[in-house]
Order: C-alpha cells, then structure tokens, then sequence
C-alpha cells in the first residue's frame, strides 16, 4: 500500500514540485551542483540513469553539463513524468520508464552514470540494498552512482535536530502556503530514511568502489561509490 500512498501523494503536487524543492531544500544549490561536480570523475558519459526521476529536476542539472548523453529517467508517477518530459520535450535524448524504481531491470543495458535524488529514502532497508546491488549491475566498468538524499540520524540526538531543523525552517518560509507546509509534513510520513553509515555498507557489499559522503547539511548528503571490477 505504501508504494499507492507515494504515487498518489507525488501525483498531486506535480504541478508545484520544482518550485517547493527550492524552498524545502534549504541547501538547494550546493545540493544539486556537488552531485554534478563528483559526476566529473566519468570521463564523458554518454548513458545516464534517473532513478525516482520526478519531473527531472536532477536530470536537468546533468543535462547542463551532458547536453549529448542519452537520459532514461524511471518513476512511479506518471503525473510527474509527464512534467519531466514538457520540460525536455525539444530533446530527443531522453526515455522514461514509469515504473517502481525498485524493481528496476534491465537485461544488458548498462550506464556510466547512475543518479538519484530525494527518492531512495522511499525504500526501507532491504529495498534499499537489493537496489544497490542493481546499481552495481547497471553500472559500466569505471561508472558511478551519485545519490542526493536525506538520511535518518546516526542517534536519537542527531536525528532530533535533523527533524527539528528541518521543520522549523519550513514553517518559517514566507515561500510556502500553509497548505503546502501541511502537505510536506504529511509526506515524510511515508519516509523510510536509513542512516549514512549504513548505505554506505550496503553501497560496499554489492562490490561497489570507496563509498563516501561528498556533502552534508544536516539529513541533506550527496554520497557516491565507483564500479571498478565487472563481475
């Protein structure tokens, strides 16, 4: 029921997500553009994989610097799919898939870089790791998987005021309408946030090369790993 309840919720705010990112993300900018930034170890990736793509919010700001690569973008909804491909309808490199993430196959298709923004917390654990262990797949020799999320705390104490921060500065934006404040807390309900420290195992297990975390503030972290070995 839980993969419907994030359909449905995603379905509704497609119209608005862009412009609540911006505000719902106090880190926006250094978010997205650090992800970019480790993408650059790839020496001119010409396949790019979109998991929980969205309306491609990620996705543009890859496209920025890859206008040539080919872009599959793969979510759930498709209201917000549809949005991803208003934004790139000019552009013939692009394909999508709606489709539960997670359950994601691809029989020989491979990619040099596999991205993901604010969707894998969706997962619970063990979602979470056979989905790693298809990134490891998915990936091509020398590829990376960059992932911009929220993570739960190390502690109850680090977790507290991750939340607590969190909440505060949203109810303090001048940005958002009440309702869409309500609309945002109602949707972390139905988070399955797992700690850094954690994925970055899991990332280790499937074979996956130096995880580590580029970029925190607060529960905000952009963590990477590299394929090396093809097994």
């Amino acid at each position: 029921m839980i993969v419907e309840d994030i359909k449905r919720q995603f379905n509704a705010v497609s119209e608005v997500y862009d412009r609540q990112r911006r505000e719902l993300i106090p880190c926006f900018d250094e978010f997205y553009k650090v992800s970019v930034e480790i993408s650059k170890q790839v020496k001119n990736p010409k396949k790019i994989l979109d998991l929980g793509a969205g309306t491609g919010l990620m996705s543009a700001f890859f496209f920025e610097t890859y206008p040539e690569a080919e872009f599959t973008l793969v979510d759930l909804s498709e209201e917000m799919l549809n949005k991803a491909k208003d934004r790139f309808v000019n552009f013939s490199n692009f394909n999508y898939k709606v489709e539960d993430f997670s359950e994601l196959n691809f029989e020989t298709e491979t990619f040099d870089l596999i991205i993901s923004g604010l969707a894998i917390h969706h997962l619970d654990d063990s979602l979470k790791k056979k989905l790693f262990q298809k990134v490891e797949k998915f990936l091509k020799k020398d590829g990376w998987f960059i992932n911009a999320d929220q993570v739960l705390g190390k502690n109850q104490i680090s977790e507290k005021i991750y939340t607590e921060t969190w909440k505060n500065k949203v109810l303090e934006n001048k940005n958002l309408t009440k309702e869409e404040k309500e609309s945002a807390f109602e949707r972390i309900k139905l988070d399955k946030m797992s700690s850094l420290e954690n994925q970055l195992k899991w990332l280790e297990e499937t074979g996956l090369q130096s995880p580590n975390c580029y970029y925190q503030y607060y529960n905000f972290v952009v963590f990477a790993a590299k394929k090396i070995k093809i097994k």
